[in-house]
């Protein structure tokens, strides 16, 4: 997997930290908001890049600090050719890109519990999902291609 590097010309946006689940009711979707206004991202591409980001970040709170204390370290910023937010965490290691979909999807939905693909949209949602586990940090990048400029 190649590593991202935001070009010299990149701009980083917003830099924001949260702790648990009633900070990312407005700190995400606000910052998924500054970016699109900032970049010219479409409803659809903006509506896409939130959900990501949402489900990444409840996913984290939820599952890897079981709701306990944590934080999430956020950041967003584009180049010429994307549009990005970058996630860090220490929760356990999980990588959202190996999830395997395929026995939720293969359910019946009547009988289906719920929940169980919002890894599955995060990583399906944006047009390039990267994640690594390093230093006991997990690190989720999500881009997002501008249209062009």
């Amino acid at each position: 997997m190649t590593k991202f590097v935001p070009r010299d010309a990149a701009v980083t946006a917003s830099r924001i930290r949260v702790h648990g689940i009633e900070e990312l009711g407005a700190s995400v979707p606000g910052l998924v908001a500054r970016l699109a206004a900032a970049t010219g991202l479409t409803h659809s591409q903006a509506y896409r890049m939130r959900l990501a980001a949402e489900e990444i970040t409840t996913n984290t709170v939820v599952h890897g600090y079981l709701g306990g204390d944590g934080w999430i370290d956020i950041d967003g910023g584009f180049d010429r050719d994307w549009v990005w937010m970058r996630f860090e965490d220490v929760a356990p290691e999980f990588d959202p890109t190996a999830y395997d979909p395929a026995p939720r999807l293969a359910m019946d939905p009547r009988a289906a519990p719920l929940g169980g693909l919002g890894v599955f949209l995060a990583v399906t949602s944006v047009d390039s999902f990267e994640h690594s586990y390093t230093g006991g940090r997990n690190r989720n990048l999500l881009k997002m291609r501008r249209a062009a400029v």
